[in-house]
């Protein structure tokens, strides 16, 4: 079906894949009434704030996704913008790749490790915790809709690098602080989907692609433009059967 949310949030909004989503969902055939865009340093994000000059739908927030106490502002901020419309879809884009080492047995620490985990994996979770009387709200107000994204949904922006099924067939690679915490927030998202199933909230990861974005390097093979619009399209068309799964930017399934 289309993807028609009447309400997003999209953290790490402030360039890249995250940038690309505020302005794609801008262009919907029916777009969302408000785009929520939350980005760690709002002052900086220049691009973003343009956009929200240019259109009234989009709210940009301040949100440090290590921060609780930013976490609990911005819902509030959300709450305020939203009313009792609830959110409809969560976006969960923000994450690191550290690519200051080669990510190594011998080259990795603790403080790096912690780091992938925080952003890439706690703060998702903490997240979707706090903003979950929202996504509640809004699937209690369309009980006759089957799971999708249009009716409540979170969304992971996840990797093929976590799936463990991928690293066993194909070796490729270090950056293990990367693939562990992308590998928990796959686990995560099986787990926080089965919990959410009975309040109508469908729960999937999407491996965009290797993108040409600050993270991906000029050397990826897919424009930003590109991946986007493919994940807009599987977000649209995710249902049950993706319910707790990752996908891929065309809609395949990856084993974890």
């Amino acid at each position: 079906m289309p993807l028609s949310p009447r309400t997003v949030l999209i953290t790490g909004a402030s360039r890249g894949l995250g940038l690309e989503f505020v302005k794609q969902f801008l262009n919907l055939p029916t777009p969302p009434e408000k785009v929520v865009a939350a980005c760690r340093n709002p002052s900086t994000a220049t691009e973003l704030r343009k956009v929200a000059a240019e259109n009234a739908a989009v709210k940009v927030i301040k949100l440090d996704v290590e921060n609780d106490g930013e976490i609990d502002t911005a819902f509030k901020e959300t709450e305020a913008v939203l009313g009792d419309k609830g959110l409809n879809l969560l976006i969960n884009n923000a994450g690191i790749l550290d690519r200051s080492t080669e990510g190594n047995l011998k080259d990795t620490t603790r403080d790096n490790m912690q780091r992938h985990f925080s952003i890439n994996a706690t703060s998702p979770i903490m997240i979707v915790q706090r903003f979950l009387p929202l996504l509640i709200k809004a699937a209690a107000q369309e009980k006759s809709q089957e799971l999708s994204a249009s009716r409540a949904g979170v969304v992971m922006i996840s990797a093929l690098l976590g799936s463990q099924d991928f690293i066993f067939k194909n070796g490729y690679g270090a950056w293990i602080p990367y693939k562990c915490s992308k590998t928990a927030l796959n686990m995560a998202t099986i787990m926080i989907s089965r919990e959410l199933k009975d309040s109508g909230i469908l729960v999937t990861a999407i491996h965009p692609g290797w993108v040409r974005t600050d993270m991906g390097t000029e050397a990826a093979p897919i424009g930003k433009e590109e991946s986007v619009a493919d994940c807009l399209k599987v977000i649209g068309e995710a249902g049950l059967k993706t319910h707790g799964k990752l996908v891929d930017f065309k809609g395949n399934i990856i084993k974890f």
